[in-house]
């Protein structure tokens, strides 16, 4: 699989909501057209990201192959019209990042199929979302890993955990480092509402310190789901 986790870096309130608006339409069209599409969703910030200003947006997205993302998912109208928009309007200070992670092995992206966000940010509990990438140090790649496992084991056991996977560069059946020395991670936690996250947080508190320690270059942001796209199929 192929995964791509853009931070969308948008010029202001306002085009932040305009470049939701036409994702909103991609979104739709991905789901009912593109089956090599295996997610596509996307995240307004949850309000208390220090990192992060606070009109910024998260997508996260995966596919079959390459050509799922770039031939298949560029050639609907709506993306064409995406595209446009971007350029013309102004939308993003400067390109998202679009280089591909890939699965690690560890965790799961939904545990039911069919997880599809249908709602916004009105109106009861929204999901919340914790992005956290980091460099792993070197020779710590396999400590670091049998940590994630461990976490991954009581997300799976926690009923408000929807989401907890872990990519990085070069995926399961890459090398330890992709030849270039640097380990890059990034894990996605999606829980049923913040509190859900905050119970989940005091759980693996002394497995992430431990993590923390042989990590570098970390961030973690905050999100909340925007009603727009779906993560399984």
């Amino acid at each position: 699989m192929y995964i791509i986790s853009p931070l969308s870096q948008c010029t202001s309130v306002d085009k932040s909501e305009e470049f939701l608006s036409h994702l909103k339409e991609i979104a739709a069209t991905t789901h009912a057209n593109e089956p090599n599409c295996y997610a596509y969703a996307w995240f307004r910030s949850a309000g208390d990201n220090a990192t992060v200003p606070s009109h910024w947006l998260r997508g996260f997205e995966v596919y079959a192959s390459i050509e799922a993302n770039q031939v298949e998912h560029r050639a609907s109208s709506e993306y064409k019209a995406f595209r446009t928009a971007v350029s013309e309007r102004h939308l993003l200070e400067r390109p998202s990042d679009l280089r591909f992670w890939y699965p690690s092995g560890i965790g799961f992206l939904a545990k039911e199929k069919g997880d599809v966000f249908q709602r916004g940010e009105e109106g009861g509990k929204v999901q919340y979302l914790v992005t956290d990438e980091f460099v792993v140090r070197s020779g710590a790649k396999e400590e670091v890993y049998s940590q994630l496992r461990a976490v991954a084991g009581v997300a799976e056991d926690a009923a408000d955990v929807l989401t907890f996977w872990v990519q990085d560069r070069y995926g399961k059946n890459g090398s330890s480092d992709g030849g270039g020395g640097v380990y890059e991670v990034y894990v996605l936690i999606r829980c049923s509402k913040r509190e859900a996250f905050e119970t989940f947080w005091k759980q693996i508190q002394t497995a992430w310190d431990q993590i923390s320690q042989l990590v570098e270059d970390r961030r973690r942001t905050n999100w909340v789901e925007s009603g727009i796209g779906f993560l399984s199929r």
